[in-house]
């Protein structure tokens, strides 16, 4: 009878082990998902945050740029004597119009690209995340 009592305590201390180690390790588990999870997901807000900076730049440079040549195109205009020479310059950005567009399709074009390029990037990590969960 003792030995039956002995055993049914071990059994009992064994289970409750087995409980305790099993409990320990899905909170080890829950914070290295946590901890991973929130390193993850301040590498994409740190990508995000670049991307938008360089984003911001290219969009900035693209507009002084073409702010530069209006106002290099308004002063040739005012700098213009006779009306005949007013017309050779209208009649010249006329003509830079077809490259005016073309730079500015291509900046939008690139500037979309970049935009991808950001989300593919900030997507990355989450993802890797994502993958390890499973």
């Amino acid at each position: 009878m003792r030995r039956t009592k002995n055993a049914s305590q071990k059994r009992r201390q064994v289970a409750q082990e087995a409980q305790d180690t099993t409990t320990r390790i899905e909170r080890l588990y829950q914070e290295a998902a946590t901890t991973g999870l929130k390193t993850m997901t301040s590498q994409s807000v740190g990508e995000f945050n670049d991307g938008v900076q360089h984003i911001a730049h290219e969009m900035n440079t693209y507009s002084v740029r073409s702010l530069e040549q209006v106002f290099h195109a308004w002063q040739q205009f005012l700098d213009a004597g006779p009306l005949r020479q007013a017309f050779a310059i209208q009649a010249r950005y006329a003509q830079n119009a077809q490259n005016a567009y073309e730079a500015y399709v291509g900046e939008i074009s690139r500037l979309g690209e970049m935009y991808l390029d950001v989300t593919r990037r900030v997507s990355k990590p989450l993802g890797q995340v994502r993958k390890r969960a499973r």
